[in-house]
């Protein structure tokens, strides 16, 4: 299992963004997975909160499902 979030800065003074904002190129990341033949699972971590009625779920629900469209952009090459 991969824990998989984005960040900008360096430790101490960094902060967490959205997974496709950050530093981390998260797709090319998706990318040399795929050609190790990586077959476990990845989630998101530590996403950031929306501002709504469920913070953490819309947060985690954004970042799945940027995750997917990752995963189905490298896998249909």
């Amino acid at each position: 299992m991969s824990n998989l979030r984005n960040i900008r800065g360096k430790v101490p003074a960094y902060k967490e963004t959205f997974i496709g904002e950050g530093d981390i190129d998260v797709r090319r990341i998706i990318e040399i997975l795929a050609r190790q033949r990586y077959e476990g699972v990845i989630i998101p971590d530590h996403t950031p909160q929306l501002n709504c009625a469920a913070p953490w779920h819309a947060g985690m629900a954004f970042a799945m499902g940027y995750l997917r469209a990752c995963i189905q952009g490298v896998s249909a090459r």
